[in-house]
């Protein structure tokens, strides 16, 4: 992450004043800060209690959408053409890989994503302790990120932009070589540039957007011989040519690369500039060409494309309706500041009023870059949905705590009232804003319920059920219906939700008749007729033994409509047909109708 050139050599930066040294300390030898142990316990104390919470997290609607594709990759299929959703490859490799890790249960991914966070703390940590020259701000940062991500609870997480994060943040530590936070360091080699380029293309297949975090890279690693070619060039347009200026004197001018020739040439400061750039996008390509290569291999290439070229971009230009760049911009980063997380909005609040110092102004505008981009990719998605912020948190947590250090090492400065004062202020935000959407009760509230629950030590199905369940979508009833399924169906043979709850699958142990496990391409304007026609070649060639049909699944945002699936129906009349011609209602367990053929 440090403004230098590649080559193993830097820019020269202005070293810190002995002051800013002992104020933010440095990586080898961190100053002593009143009350830092103290705070770094807390810290660690809150991630250990919230990733403890993340696995009693159970599955949403998206997650159950995850597994069901994951487990069609596992029985040799394919996302898209075997198994249909129009995320990105990303995400079902790592919902199979739990899957194949830890089977079928729900706590499978959540234990994958726990090891995952708790990977992506400790490379906040050296992050921290190699851009800002002190580890404890890190473990502040990762305190901040790990408990927005509790927050958002069981719905928003376990996401692509969960797993985008965590990618994230150890392909900038991969890219940001060890040394001492306020002096000049060798730039990362040739392969920790493809390294940090491999880990932005494997964010890229989970949200596309995450990997243009390597093209903020890029940028940041080619300014330093940039800003020497735009120097030497305003210096020779100042002495012009009457004075003798030419390229001779160009090339004499102060090497911009230390280590580097003490004659170094334009030329090789170009080149200096464009080897990060191209280092990063040889590494960000290969994660795209071998999953490309692997639907090639598959016969799975077309369907690719047209799940993600061309039914996507149709659902993203749902947001995207009556709304200007500007009204979406000011929307996204306004919810991105202000509303998730209190603590954090006052960190970065702490960042502005005290301001980096000269040795931490490349690192955070880097990751502000990077940050800035995700930022971009939500807008341009144009939902808002709590979890497309997910992969943006670590960043900012780490802008965030580099703000509440300096507004601590400040107020421990003015005394012990200003210090209480901070903590009351910190403790009164974090109350104020919580990042926990949707659901009925307070997150302080569900903790409660799940710490109750782990005391009690046997396993609660219903009150697990309980803090699964979120507007229309009753975890109980889900299994209630998956229940029926397993006793009235056979093993092996194929049911058919006319809904969007494809959990259902799963948690019967039952085949879909289909590829299409929810019917949202079914009930949008833009892919109606050809998704249904498909889907009723689909049930011809496998017919389902019983057909789910759900009530009260209205999603305008998504479908474009404020129809359920069974008013759908009356739209729908070849499959309305075949239930009323082959099949009978056997029951009705709450929003769901299951008919058996006859």
């Amino acid at each position: 992450m440090r403004d230098a050139a590649p080559d193993g050599t830097a820019v020269p930066r202005p070293r810190a004043t002995s002051t800013e040294s002992a104020r933010e300390g440095l990586a080898d030898r961190p100053a002593r800060v009143p009350g830092s142990q103290a705070i770094h316990a807390i810290s660690l104390g809150a991630i250990a209690f919230l990733l403890l919470q993340i696995l009693t997290y159970g599955y949403g609607r998206d997650q159950g959408i995850y597994a069901m594709v994951a487990r069609a990759v596992l029985d040799g299929g394919m996302p898209y053409r075997d198994a249909f959703d129009f995320k990105p490859p990303g995400i079902f490799l790592i919902y199979a890989l739990a899957r194949a890790l830890f089977g079928p249960a729900q706590w499978g991914i959540r234990v994958l994503e726990v090891l995952a966070l708790a990977g992506m703390c400790l490379a906040m940590t050296s992050l921290a302790g190699r851009a800002f020259g002190d580890r404890r701000i890190g473990v502040v940062a990762a305190a901040l990120a790990v408990l927005v991500h509790a927050q958002l609870d069981f719905w928003h997480t376990a996401q692509p932009e969960s797993f985008g994060g965590v990618l994230t943040v150890v392909a900038l530590l991969v890219a940001t070589p060890r040394g001492r936070a306020d002096a000049p360091r060798p730039a990362p080699g040739a392969a920790a540039l493809i390294a940090s380029g491999v880990l932005f293309g494997a964010a890229g297949l989970l949200k596309p957007p995450l990997a243009g975090g390597g093209v903020v890279l890029a940028a940041a690693l080619a300014a330093p011989a940039l800003v020497e070619l735009a120097r030497r060039g305003s210096a020779l347009a100042r002495r012009g040519p009457a004075r003798g200026a030419g390229r001779d004197e160009l090339e004499a001018a102060r090497p911009a690369i230390e280590g580097a020739p003490a004659r170094a040439t334009a030329t090789a400061l170009l080149l200096a500039a464009l080897r990060p750039a191209l280092l990063i996008a040889l590494g960000g390509v290969l994660p795209v060409l071998a999953c490309v290569a692997w639907f090639a291999a598959k016969g799975a290439l077309g369907d690719l494309w047209e799940v993600l070229f061309v039914f996507t971009p149709h659902y993203t230009a749902l947001g995207w309706r009556d709304a200007s760049v500007l009204d979406l911009a000011w929307h996204g980063v306004g919810e991105w500041f202000i509303r998730y997380s209190g603590p954090i909005a006052l960190g970065l609040v702490c960042l502005l009023a005290l301001r980096p110092d000269r040795h931490e102004r490349a690192d955070v505008a880097l990751l502000s870059g990077v940050i800035a981009m995700h930022l971009v990719g939500v807008v341009m998605q144009a939902k808002f949905f709590p979890y497309h912020y997910g992969a943006t948190w670590p960043l900012t947590a780490m802008l965030a705590a580099l703000g509440l250090w300096k507004a601590w090492l400040r107020c421990v400065r003015l005394g012990a009232r200003a210090a209480a004062a901070l903590v009351a202020v910190l403790l009164a935000t974090a109350f104020a804003r919580s990042a926990t959407k949707d659901v009925a009760d307070d997150y302080l509230a569900r903790c409660a319920e799940r710490i109750a629950l782990l005391a009690a030590g046997a396993r609660d199905q219903g009150r697990l059920d309980r803090l699964a369940s979120v507007a229309d979508v009753n975890a109980a009833a889900n299994r209630a219906v998956a229940a029926w399924l397993r006793e009235r169906v056979a093993p092996g043979r194929p049911v058919f939700v006319w809904g969007f709850e494809p959990v259902v699958y799963d948690l019967a142990d039952r085949p879909s008749a289909t590829r299409y496990l929810y019917n949202v391409p079914q009930r949008a304007a833009w892919a109606r007729q050809e998704a249904r026609d498909a889907l009723m070649r689909d049930l011809a060639a496998s017919p389902p033994t019983a057909i789910v049909v759900e009530r009260h699944d209205v999603f305008p945002s998504v479908t474009g409509d404020a129809l359920d699936s069974r008013d759908t129906l009356d739209g729908f009349p070849a499959l309305a047909d075949l239930i009323d011609d082959r099949y009978e209602l056997a029951v009705r367990i709450e929003d769901f109708e299951i008919y058996l053929e006859r």
